[in-house]
């Protein structure tokens, strides 16, 4: 019986030192684990250091006293051959008197004055200084109105015929109106070269030409032909029958001009109705036809009539009240 308690006992006692090995081998490989999977932190932000910043002293104006402003007497410097003695003090035996130093401003350079020699063989250059040149200014051009454009277009030598109606249908024509025209003809008299030549006609009851053949242009013939455009209507008889703007054309022909400078309101007298045809047969052998109107719209009979005037003639048509005069 003891033998069996005993080994009953010995047995007991292995397995409980089994187990205990077996709980220590467990307990220390898993308890570093929990300790792994919780760790407690504490988290700081970490100042950055302040940094003092030092500026640099500002620079001292210096001011530099340049001229001398002072009440002691002017020194004189000596000279001398002698060595210095202990005491640094120069003795001088006979010393070389210099001129008082009568400079105020030290900017000037203190020394010898400089010297000119010339040499006679040597050419002598001489300064030469330029001086801005003014400009002149630009004379200012006349302005051309449109009538003058035309006629210097035109190349070579033209043979110019001034054609005014003062028909009974242009008396009722404001007189600033036609005073207006009238000095648009004069002006363009002005502008004329000596190659050119010219004449003058009216119409009304009669046709009045001013000079038989094309005058020359010079400044005799400008001024006069200038005074008789102003004084037109007093040169023209205005009582009878009309004649018509294109029976003046057809007597202008005759003359074989290059430009026809007509000054009307369109209007035929001689004809009924406005016939364009007939119209542009009458500008065959004027050149080219110049017309002017006044007073009048671009759809208006007359207008037509001189548009078609022009155009046949390869002209131009000018309405002066419903454009720029320049």
């Amino acid at each position: 019986m003891k033998s069996k308690s005993s080994k009953a006992l010995l047995i007991s006692v292995l397995l409980h030192l089994g187990v205990g090995v077996l709980g220590f081998f467990y307990w220390f490989s898993t308890n570093p684990q929990r300790n792994t999977d919780s760790i407690n932190a504490l988290l700081i932000a970490e100042e950055k250091p302040k940094v003092r910043r030092v500026q640099r002293r500002k620079r001292l104006q210096m001011t530099q006293k340049r001229t001398r402003d002072t009440n002691q007497p002017r020194l004189k410097i000596l000279t001398s051959n002698q060595p210095a003695t202990t005491r640094g003090v120069v003795s001088a035996a006979e010393p070389a008197p210099f001129q008082p130093f009568d400079m105020d401003n030290l900017d000037e350079p203190v020394g010898p004055t400089t010297t000119t020699v010339e040499f006679d063989d040597t050419p002598r250059v001489q300064r030469v200084v330029e001086r801005p040149s003014r400009k002149r200014p630009k004379t200012q051009e006349r302005p051309k109105s449109r009538l003058v454009r035309f006629i210097e277009a035109q190349e070579g030598p033209q043979r110019i015929v001034y054609c005014i109606d003062l028909s009974t249908s242009m008396q009722n024509l404001p007189p600033h109106k036609l005073k207006r025209v009238i000095d648009l003809m004069r002006d363009s008299l002005t502008f004329l070269e000596l190659h050119d030549s010219f004449n003058i006609v009216a119409f009304s009851a009669e046709l009045v030409v001013y000079q038989e053949g094309f005058i020359p242009v010079d400044e005799q013939t400008v001024a006069a032909s200038s005074n008789y455009l102003a004084n037109i209507q007093s040169q023209i008889y205005t009582d009878g029958t009309d004649h018509d703007m294109l029976t003046a054309l057809t007597e202008i022909a005759k003359a074989a001009p290059t430009i026809v400078v007509l000054f009307s309101d369109g209007i035929p007298t001689t004809i009924e109705g406005p016939n364009l045809a007939v119209v542009g047969q009458h500008a065959t052998g004027n050149g080219r036809i110049f017309a002017m109107g006044t007073g009048m719209a671009p759809n208006f009979p007359g207008a037509v009539m001189l548009k078609q005037l022009a155009t046949v003639s390869e002209g131009d048509l000018w309405l002066v009240d419903r454009s720029r005069i320049r």
